[in-house]
């Protein structure tokens, strides 16, 4: 079992570096890319109107922040020492951002702590179940929204992922999606539980992992 635990580590080190390569990618040439060549139109049609302060200069800053953003958070992923420092609720945030991004569909990231009591490593195992789980909502339920929220409930650390797409069939889904399966087998790993819930409209996905009990001062202070 020990063996078998580490086989599963180490595969999901290599998925999440290979994940965060191919985001690399594709965030440079269709994210980045198209905010800075964005900005560069907009700027030039700023510098033409520039007896007023123009709409359309604001929005070019904007562009530019956001590019500077992304940059920001791919410069982190490039870091080697990532996976050691891994943050599982700044990643999630990455992630929110990400899809947001996109523009198609809105996710929102409810939580209140920094950090959880849960090893780097076996916080990577946790991000890729969720990674899992918010990527087939997006191919298979169609959703417009998905809420991401977590809780301390005594020992454990709760997330639960809501979409509010098509109806998810559970039990077929776990008889044919090896994905699921790879979320199952790596919760169980992690001593936790999963569970689905489905209905017309909507699915919500509850992962309880036991952890230390989470002091006061590593909550997130509102604001």
């Amino acid at each position: 079992m020990q063996k078998h635990f580490k086989q599963e580590l180490l595969q999901s080190k290599l998925e999440t570096q290979e994940y965060s390569f191919n985001q690399i990618s594709k965030e440079l040439h269709d994210n980045i890319g198209q905010l800075l060549s964005t900005t560069k139109l907009l700027l030039g049609m700023a510098a033409m109107e520039l007896e007023n302060v123009p709409d359309t200069l604001k929005t070019a800053e904007q562009s530019l922040a956001q590019a500077i953003q992304d940059i920001r958070l791919l410069s982190k992923s490039l870091d080697k020492e990532w996976l050691s420092q891994f943050n599982i609720i700044e990643s999630l945030e990455a992630e929110k951002e990400r899809i947001n991004s996109l523009k198609t569909i809105k996710v929102e990231f409810n939580n209140q702590y920094s950090k959880i009591q849960l090893e780097p490593d076996l916080q990577v195992m946790l991000f890729r179940v969720v990674q899992e789980a918010l990527q087939n909502s997006i191919k298979h339920a169609s959703p417009e929204q998905i809420n991401i929220k977590t809780r301390y409930n005594k020992t454990y650390f709760e997330l639960t992922i809501e979409d509010d797409g098509k109806e998810f069939n559970i039990e077929s889904a776990q008889r044919d999606n090896l994905g699921l399966h790879n979320m199952i087998h790596r919760v169980q790993l992690l001593g936790g539980t999963i569970n689905w819930k489905s209905k017309e409209i909507g699915t919500s996905i509850t992962i309880a992992i036991p952890v230390k009990k989470m002091p006061r001062n590593e909550k997130l202070k509102r604001n």
